[in-house]
C-alpha cells in the first residue's frame, strides 16, 4: 500500500506525518520531493533506521535537513525492503524534539544571515585539503567570488542546517570572507550618476566603484576596476547605451579604445541593468538593449509616479542585486527577423489555454525568446502576466515589438475579449484576470485594473489569473508554464492546476537568466524542469495544432 500528496502551506504538515507513522509502528520507505532535493526516510516498527538527502546528507543531517524543506511531493510505501545498513535507530519523537530545536535555532540566526545573503563570500587563504572535511570542500566548490551567499546555500546541496554550520566554520577560521557587490554607474548626467549611487548605496551589500560619464567612459572604467555589475543610460554622447552593450559583450572593444587614444590591458564584461528615462514608456531603444543582451531595465527615479523613492529606491536596488547574478553564459543577442503572418491566425474561438507566468528580470528575454518559436496554427490560446510590469503602457510596447517578430498574433490584454487559437496576451502586473463564458458559449477574459491600494494590497496577480482559469468550465485543457523571474506569484495557482490533471512546465536554471520563480515553483515537485529552447514543443505536445 502507499499513499502520496503535498506537504507544506495549506498542505499535510511533514513532521506531523512523521509523527503518524512513528504512532503507527509502521514499516516503510518515505520518499520526499522539492525541487531539486530528494530524500527517503526508512522506518520499522515506527523507529527511523536509515535516511538520505541528496548526494552528501545521511543519516540524522539528512532528517533534519527534510525537516526544514517548506513544500514539496512526498510518497510513503508500506515496504519490509528497507535500509538497515547503518547505526541508526531512534524514534521519531527523538527526531522530531531535536529537530524543531535546530529549527527555531536556525530562525533566529536567519535574521542576522539573510541581511549578508545578498553579499558575495571570497575565498583569503588555502586551508589545505587535510583540514578540510567534505562538506567543507562542497561549500568551498561553489565559493568563486562571484555567486552571493544565497546563491551557495542555495545550490551547495547540503542543506540548510549543515550550510550554516560550515559557513561559520569557514568564516571564524579566516578561510572565506564577504565582500560587496561591485557597481558601475553610467550616464551622462552628473546628478543621475549621484542619485543612482545615492540610492544603491543605502544597502549596505552595495559598493560604487566608479560611475563614467558614458560609453567610452564606462568601457574604459570596465575593464580597469571589474565590476560585478554595470547601471547603462541609453542616451549618451559619444557611444550610446545600446552601442556600449553590444561593444562589451563581443569582447573586443579594446580596438574601440584605441581608436580613442585609450590602452587597455584585457577587456571585461560584467551584467548590465538598463537605468533610463526612455525606459519609461519602454521604447524601442530598451526593447534593443534586451535583444543586444542587457539583464533587466528599469526606469529613472521620478517624483510623479504613484510609487515613493523610497519605494523606487528598494526596486532599483533589488533589480541591480539580481541581475549581478546573472550568467553571462547565458546572456546572449536574441536574433529578430519579420515575419508575415497568416490571415487566418487569430481568428477562431479558443477551448485550451496556456497559462504564462513571468517577471520583468530574466523574463522578458526568455518571453522575446519563446513567443516567436509559437507556431500560428496553434490550438490554444496564451495568456501571458509579468507580475511586477505595472504598466499596461509597457505591456502595450512590448506586445508590439514582440508581435512583429511571430507568427502567432501578439496582444496587449488591456480589454474584455473572447479568445482566440494562435493569439498570445500581454498583461501587466497591475490588472486583475478573470476567466469566463459568454451567452453563445465562447470562452473570454475581463480585465479590470487596480487601484494604488488594491495593487499594493494584493500583490499576487498571477496566482489570481490562474486560479480564475481553474475555475472557468469553459476550457477543455489548461497548461502552465513557469519562465525566468523573481518572487513566489504562481506558486498557488500552479499548485491547484496540477491537482486538476493539468500539466505545468517550468524554464531549467541553465537557460534562466533569473531562475527564482522556476525554482521556487519546481521545488513543489509538481512541475517538469525544461529548456527555454525545448519548452514550445512540449506546449505543442499538450495542446495540438489547428487540423
Amino acid at each position: 500500500m502507499s499513499v502520496e500528496g503535498f506537504f507544506g502551506i495549506n498542505e499535510q504538515n511533514l513532521v506531523d506525518m512523521i509523527q503518524m507513522w512513528g504512532l503507527a509502528k509502521t514499516t516503510g520507505v518515505l520518499n520526499i520531493n522539492s525541487g531539486k532535493e530528494t530524500g527517503e526516510i526508512h522506518f520499522e516498527g515506527g523507529r527511523i533506521v536509515w535516511a538520505k538527502a541528496g548526494p552528501y546528507l545521511s543519516n540524522e543531517d539528512a532528517i533534519y535537513h527534510m525537516l526544514a524543506l517548506e513544500e514539496g511531493k512526498f510518497r510513503f510505501v508500506n515496504t519490509t525492503a528497507i535500509n538497515k545498513t547503518t547505526s541508526l535507530n531512534v524514534s521519531y519523537h527523538e527526531i522530531i524534539m531535536e529537530g524543531m530545536r535546530r529549527l527555531d535555532h536556525l530562525k533566529n540566526e536567519r535574521r542576522g544571515l539573510n541581511e549578508k545573503f545578498g553579499f558575495i563570500p571570497y575565498t583569503i587563504k588555502d586551508a589545505g585539503s587535510d583540514s578540510l572535511s567534505y562538506e567543507d570542500k562542497v561549500f568551498l566548490g561553489l565559493v568563486d567570488g562571484k555567486r552571493n551567499l544565497e546563491k551557495v546555500f542555495n545550490n551547495c546541496g547540503l542543506g540548510v542546517h549543515k550550510s550554516f554550520e560550515v559557513y561559520n566554520k569557514l568564516l571564524s577560521e579566516g578561510i572565506i570572507k564577504l565582500r560587496q557587490v561591485r557597481v558601475l554607474v553610467v550616464d551622462d548626467q552628473g546628478m543621475w550618476r549621484k542619485v543612482i549611487s545615492g540610492m544603491l548605496a543605502k544597502e549596505p551589500y552595495f559598493e560604487i566603484v566608479g560611475t563614467a560619464e558614458d560609453g567610452i567612459d564606462a568601457l574604459k572604467k570596465l575593464s580597469e576596476l571589474r565590476p560585478d555589475v554595470m547601471t547603462l543610460d541609453l542616451e549618451m554622447p559619444r557611444l550610446d547605451g545600446i552601442q556600449t552593450l553590444y561593444w562589451m559583450l563581443s569582447g573586443g572593444y579594446d580596438i574601440l579604445l584605441k581608436s580613442h587614444q585609450i590602452n587597455i590591458e584585457d577587456t571585461y564584461r560584467c551584467p548590465v541593468v538598463v537605468i533610463s528615462a526612455v525606459a519609461k514608456r519602454m521604447a524601442p531603444e530598451t526593447l534593443e538593449a534586451l535583444m543586444g543582451g542587457a539583464s533587466a531595465y528599469i526606469t529613472k527615479p521620478s517624483q510623479v509616479v504613484t510609487e515613493s523613492i523610497e519605494e523606487q529606491q528598494q526596486r532599483i536596488a533589488k533589480t541591480v542585486l539580481m541581475a549581478s547574478q546573472v550568467d553571462l553564459g547565458k546572456s546572449r543577442r536574441i536574433k529578430a527577423s519579420q515575419i508575415e503572418k497568416n490571415e487566418s491566425v487569430g481568428k477562431e474561438a479558443s477551448k485550451k489555454l496556456v497559462c504564462v507566468a513571468s517577471s520583468m528580470v530574466g523574463g522578458l528575454t526568455s518571453l522575446m525568446q519563446m513567443i516567436p518559436q509559437i507556431p500560428g496554427e496553434i490550438d490554444a490560446s496564451v495568456f501571458v502576466v509579468i507580475d511586477d510590469l505595472s504598466s499596461i503602457e509597457h505591456a502595450r510596447s512590448f506586445a508590439e515589438f514582440v508581435d512583429r517578430h511571430s507568427q502567432v498574433k501578439v496582444l496587449t490584454a488591456d480589454r474584455s475579449s473572447i479568445l482566440r487559437k494562435g493569439s498570445v496576451y500581454i498583461s501587466s502586473g497591475n490588472q486583475t484576470v478573470q476567466f469566463g463564458m459568454t451567452k453563445t458559449g465562447q470562452t473570454a477574459f475581463k480585465v479590470t485594473q487596480k487601484s494604488e491600494e488594491e495593487a499594493r494590497r494584493h500583490q499576487r496577480p498571477i496566482d489570481d489569473m490562474l486560479l480564475s482559469s481553474i475555475r472557468c468550465k469553459g476550457f477543455d485543457k489548461r497548461v502552465g508554464v513557469v519562465l525566468a523571474g523573481d518572487g513566489a506569484d504562481g506558486k498557488i495557482g500552479l499548485l491547484e492546476m496540477v491537482k486538476h490533471g493539468e500539466k505545468v512546465f517550468a524554464q531549467d536554471s541553465y537557460s534562466s537568466l533569473n531562475p527564482v520563480k522556476p525554482e521556487i515553483v519546481s521545488n513543489t515537485g509538481i512541475a517538469r524542469i525544461v529548456p527555454l529552447s525545448e519548452m514550445v514543443k512540449f506546449i505543442v505536445d499538450e495542446v495540438g495544432n489547428i487540423s
